[in-house]
């Protein structure tokens, strides 16, 4: 945005530096203007910003009370003479340049001068924003660290307190707002409280304040932030205060409360348009205040709530939007708005965010049909699943149960049974992957395929499956003695009840059992 205009006079015998300097590229922001001289005049130290000096060190000393303040001076200099230069010139001079030097030397001093300026103008430029910025807006703004020393305020934070920037900065509230110190050590109208609130909160806050002042007690609505510095460490908090001592018009109040609701709101009138909105429905529909205003309700209702996914239990629409890349789940509420006569006058449009709400629901929710310990879906998660995807598919059920398990849990404790479990799930989702497998109970697991499946790889599949589990428990003291039966059972009879499959799947897995267990049987087998 600024544009730098860099005027360098050269006093130098040698072309080396004009030279050298004139093929420098010219970075953004800035524009270079060269001028040599060969000896010491007026005009040659006067009317530029940057000065190279390459000149005896004698005559340097005898010209440098000549230069005007403000010019930022490179010195060129043997090295015999270095320490007297720094000497005489001390915080006058930008840059010292030991001679002889060659053309790269020149260019990388020079750029890195170049970066240095960068910086300080730079610095300045966002300072002069930052006061332009804050001294424009007629509310009170305030810079303030840790011990609660004001370190800036703008113009209107000023007249408020009837002292000049020279007195407030590095004051505390007391002496700004000519406290008492009873008041002060009290609390009452300093606003010590909601400044350790934004402390603890570490985030922006809003707050209903009042302040005692030279002109009387002040209302205000009060938004402070905590400043983090590069480490996250907080270093002070601003504040933006609205003076609402004297509200002008109903406008205004409606404003403040639509502004302070946690969710976004928008108003229509009699004949559908839209004439007003919050903070929070440009927040969460990406669309500003000014362009909203005059729409007709109905049509950005169809534009923006296309997405309806249907009425929640309290009766309102509920739909699902894409705001800022995230998905987001918004209640809709649609209240009238009557006059003091009953006369319908209007509409509110309430937009709740409860994408929070509608997800812990779903957590709950899996928690309800999940086991605990293992991760598998349980007993309710396995109907559940055959209710919403079984249709005409065929179904095979795969039942195992852990043989002597009750021994691991009276032998070495409920912990290792636990470690049993586990590693029984991990093998089995192993060895049937894409599956949905359940743990019915205790020892108990069933594996669900639907579909048509070849009911011989299912038991060359399962086998496998013991034998993984077998190496698994003969590598742990505590689990040596467990091994695994299988009973598989299969229907292609849509109308078969599941529980009936369980039933055959349980009496095979009982024959496995009952002929030396460690095995797997099929029902049909049996």
């Amino acid at each position: 945005m600024f544009h730098y205009e860099l005027i360098i006079h050269i006093l130098s015998t040698s072309a080396l530096l004009e030279e050298t300097l004139s093929q420098v590229p010219e970075p953004a922001h800035f524009s270079f203007h060269f001028r040599c001289f060969s000896g010491v005049s007026d005009e040659s130290l006067t009317a530029c910003n940057l000065l190279l000096l390459d000149l005896p060190a004698a005559d340097i000393l005898r010209i440098l009370p000549r230069i005007a303040s403000g010019t930022d001076l490179i010195l060129c200099s043997a090295p015999e003479d270095i320490s007297l230069l720094q000497e005489a010139a001390a915080n006058q001079y930008a840059d010292l340049w030991v001679k002889p030097f060659s053309s790269s030397f020149i260019t990388a001093r020079f750029n890195r001068l170049l970066e240095h300026l960068w910086l300080e103008k730079d610095d300045s430029f966002i300072r002069t924003c930052l006061n332009t910025t804050i001294n424009s807006i007629p509310d009170l703004i305030w810079f303030k660290d840790l011990r609660g020393s004001h370190e800036m305020v703008n113009d209107a934070f000023c007249h408020a307190v009837g002292k000049t920037k020279q007195d407030i900065q590095g004051r505390g509230h007391y002496y700004i707002w000519d406290l008492k110190p009873e008041e002060y050590a009290t609390g009452e109208y300093v606003c010590l409280e909601t400044e350790e609130e934004v402390l603890r909160q570490r985030k922006t806050c809003l707050f209903d304040e009042k302040v005692k002042s030279s002109h009387g007690l002040r209302q205000f609505k009060t938004y402070k932030s905590p400043i983090f510095d590069e480490t996250g460490e907080v270093i002070g908090t601003v504040g933006i205060a609205h003076d609402v001592t004297v509200l002008e018009n109903i406008s205004t109040e409606l404003d403040i409360l639509l502004n302070s609701m946690p969710f976004a709101i928008l108003v229509k009138n009699d004949k559908g348009v839209i004439i007003n909105s919050n903070v929070k429905f440009s927040e969460y529909f990406q669309i500003p205040r000014e362009q909203i205003q005059g729409k007709y309700y109905d049509e950005w209702k169809k534009d923006a709530l296309n997405t309806l996914t249907g009425i929640n239990e309290e009766g309102y629409a509920e739909a699902a939007l894409n705001i800022g890349g995230k998905e987001k789940v918004f209640e809709i509420h649609e209240e009238p708005i009557y006059d003091i006569f009953e006369n319908l006058v209007g509409q509110l449009c309430i937009c709740r965010d409860i994408t929070v709400e509608r997800t812990l629901e779903q957590q709950i929710l899996q928690t309800s049909i999940t086991d605990f310990l293992t991760g598998l879906y349980n007993r309710r998660g396995f109907y559940d699943y055959i209710s919403r995807n079984r249709g005409s598919q065929t179904v095979s059920l795969i039942y195992l149960d852990l043989d002597h398990f009750k021994n691991v849990n009276d032998v070495y404790g409920h912990q290792a049974g636990d470690e049993a479990l586990i590693l029984v799930s991990r093998l089995m989702k192993e060895c049937f992957p894409q599956t949905l497998i359940a743990r019915l109970g205790g020892d108990e697991f069933l594996i669900t395929l639907l579909g048509a499946y070849d009911t011989r790889k299912l038991l060359d599949q399962s086998q496998l499956l013991l034998d993984k589990m077998q190496l698994a428990f003969r590598q742990s003291r505590q689990l040596n003695s467990l091994t695994a039966s299988i009973g598989i059972a299969q229907t292609n009879d849509p109308g078969l009840p599941i529980d009936t499959l369980i039933y055959q799947s349980d009496q095979a897995l009982y024959f496995a059992k009952q002929h030396g267990r460690a095995r797997c049987c099929l029902y049909s087998d049996v």
